[in-house]
This record gives structure tokens, sequence and C-alpha cells, in this order.
């Protein structure tokens, strides 16, 4: 009975181990590798900024999709796009799970279940699908602003198309990690391939803080010391700095290089990047082109403004334009006092959509259902000027 007894205690002692090792594993495992820590781990000492961080557009900007819940919590509808008299396609949920169905003279010839979205919503979702360890985007786009399902840009106008494949640079700025392969195909081209469980959705806080790994592990062991430890501290990097690691993602396609930049960590410099091109006084697209409009702005070349004097990415919705107007008012009281004797009440909102005016995308625009007609993409510019003519769907006139 004692012996039967101990046995017991011994089974009990080694499950409970093996519980307590695997949560430990768990834990600490992460798909970039034993220097970093996970963003789950941040939340013990950093509860509100991890809090507000899930309903930040940078956290959003990629999400698995999986059953009812996923899709509807986007507000996505069930529709049709026409692309001819004989071609269209559904947009359909089949199984809790989101669906775009192609039909030809009403015959349905494919349907790829929607697996993964790129966009925080505030103007656009793209969407993609696996094929085997490939990613591929969908045709269709749900263009949030418009409330309707558009052809994808760049995608044939009369065809249903589902063969671009999503790249890891692609991911590189709508992702934290993804591990890839080159595999060779049977005609021996190459085409990349995805470790699935590698991919990170969303742009955590290790994809601009760096590897935390050390930091939790010296402040767990050391709590008393509040100053951070084997950390970045963004204050205390050189201008830069903090701009191109902003700039990572923020440099549209001029930023060409021949290594992956999730490897790119706060102090590093785009300069040290292959191929990177700077700006050259050329008009760059209003998508993805921060960095470059910024610099050509005043603001920036005297030194009052860079990207976190408006933005802070922590926070949990996008501030109103009268926030804005306010950073604004910090350093142009002259003006505002010139302005006010104008329109006083215009000026309370205004700075904004006068000197850094929503443009459309020359890049980029959105094909509607049974037409050739295209949605501008309309983008704020960061370029921060005085323009002569706001002209929303040309290039403004500057002084």
């Amino acid at each position: 009975m004692r012996q039967r007894h101990f046995i017991l205690v011994l089974f009990s002692l080694a499950s409970f181990l093996v519980v307590v090792l695997q949560c430990t594993q768990v834990k600490k495992k992460d798909s970039r590798g034993p220097a970093y820590a996970g963003s789950s781990t941040c939340k013990s000492c950093h509860e509100d900024v991890s809090t507000a961080i899930v309903h930040n557009a940078h956290f959003n900007t990629s999400r698995f999709i999986a059953g009812t819940e996923a899709t509807d919590s986007l507000g996505l509808p069930q529709a049709s796009f026409v692309f001819t008299e004989k071609t269209k396609l559904g947009v359909e949920k089949r199984s809790g799970d989101l669906f775009q169905v192609a039909y030809i003279d009403g015959r349905e010839v494919k349907a790829e279940k929607t697996d993964f979205a790129f966009g925080a919503g505030l103007s656009a979702y793209t969407f993609a699908y696996w094929y085997g360890n490939q990613l591929f985007q969908m045709p269709l786009n749900y263009h949030t602003r418009e409330q309707q399902w558009v052809n994808s840009p760049g995608f044939p106008e009369e065809q249903i198309y589902f063969g671009r494949p999503i790249i890891t640079r692609c991911l590189e700025c709508h992702s934290s990690y993804v591990k890839n392969t080159l595999v060779q195909t049977n005609d021996l081209n190459l085409k990349e391939e995805f470790v699935k469980g590698s991919l990170i959705a969303g742009i955590d806080c290790e994809r601009c803080h760096g590897p935390a790994m050390k930091h939790v592990e010296f402040h767990r062991e050391h709590p008393q010391v509040k100053e951070a430890t084997h950390m970045a501290v963004y204050r205390s990097l050189p201008l830069s700095r903090r701009i191109d690691m902003c700039a990572v993602c923020h440099s549209g396609i001029s930023l060409q290089v021949l290594t992956s930049t999730f490897s790119f960590k706060p102090g590093d410099t785009l300069k040290s990047l292959p191929q990177y091109s700077t700006y050259a006084g050329q008009e760059p697209d209003v998508h993805g082109n921060q960095k470059q409009l910024l610099e050509a702005s005043p603001c920036f070349k005297i030194g009052k403004a860079e990207c976190v004097s408006c933005h802070d990415i922590h926070e949990a919705k996008k501030q109103s334009l009268e926030v804005y107007t306010q950073k604004c008012r910090s350093c142009h009281q002259n003006t505002v006092q010139d302005h006010q004797d104008q329109n006083q009440a215009l000026l309370k909102q205004q700075c904004i959509d006068c000197h850094m005016p929503m443009l459309a995308s020359t890049k980029i625009g959105f094909q509607v259902s049974n037409s050739k007609k295209k949605i501008p993409y309309q983008v704020r510019t960061h370029r921060i000027a005085v323009y002569e003519d706001v002209i929303k769907d040309s290039p403004p006139k500057i002084k």
C-alpha cells in the first residue's frame, strides 16, 4: 500500500514537471530565435502599452483569418463582383470561412478560402490564401471607405486572377517575421515557400524595439532597476537612426535590399542596406513613401518635426485632425495669429488638410464591379508644405 502511494506521488510529480517544462518552453519559444521573448511577455511589465497596441494599425497590419468569428469581426459582406457578362467572382461564407469563388458562365471553376488579411482596414483590406507552403494574393480587396469589394490593384480588368504570390518583401512590412525557403521547381526555376508556423502577423513589440529576451531576464532578476537595460531607448538614438527605424517600412519601393529587413534593429541605418536609394528631389508617390516626403518638408529640414513628433504607435486609435493641429500650433504661434484674423474656426482643424492634403496615389487604384472605373487610393501626403491648390486627383502645386 505504501509502495503504491509512493508510485502515485512520483507519477504526479513527474506529470507536474512535464507541464511546467512545456509551459516554460512555450513562453520562450519564438520563431525568430532564442533572443526573442515574444510580445505576450512584454505585458507583465508594460500592461497599458500592450493593451493599447492590440488596437493599433501597426499591430493589425496583418492577421490570420479563420472561421466566422474572425471574418465577421472585419465586417465583410458577401457579394458578387462582375468582371464581364460571363465572368464573375463571388465572396461567400462557406462552413464558417470566407471564400472567393470564380464563376465562368455560371459554373464554379475555382474556390479559395481566405487565410490571411493585410491592412488595418483604415482604407482597405487585401487578402491571401495558402497554396501548399506559398501565399497567394486573392483577386478582390475590400475597400472600407467605399464599403465595397474591388479588384486588387494591378490585376487584370476582365479576368479573375489567383496567381500573384505574396513574397517575403511584402511580409517584411506587413508582419514581424516569417521563415522562407527557396525550392527548385520542375522547370528548374526557384519558388519561395514559407514555414507556416513561423509567420508572426502584425508589427509586434520586438519588430520595432529589437530582441527582448536579455531585457526580460535581467529585469525579472533585478525588479528594482527601473531604467531599461539590454533594450534600445529611442530617445537616446540620433535623429537619423530614429527616422530610419520607421523608414524600413515607410520608404516605398525605393528601398531595394539584398538581405531581409527582418534583421533591421533600432540603431541600424538604412545606408548600410544594399541598393538603398535616398530622396533625390523627385515627387514620390504618396503611398508608402512617408520618409522621402517628410525629408522634403521645411519642418523636418530645420529639425522641428520627425515621425514621433506626431505619431505614437502605442496609441489605441488614430488621433483626430484637431489633435494633430495642436502639434502644429505649438511651433507656429505667429502664423496662427495671422490666420485667426481670417478664419479662426477653420484653423482649429485645418492645418493638416491644407498643409498635408489627401492626395491620390499614382500607383494604386481600385476597379469597381461591372466597370473599368477605378476608385483613387487617397493617402495623406507627408510632405508638409504651402500648397497653392489642393486638388485631390492630381499633383498639388507647391509654392
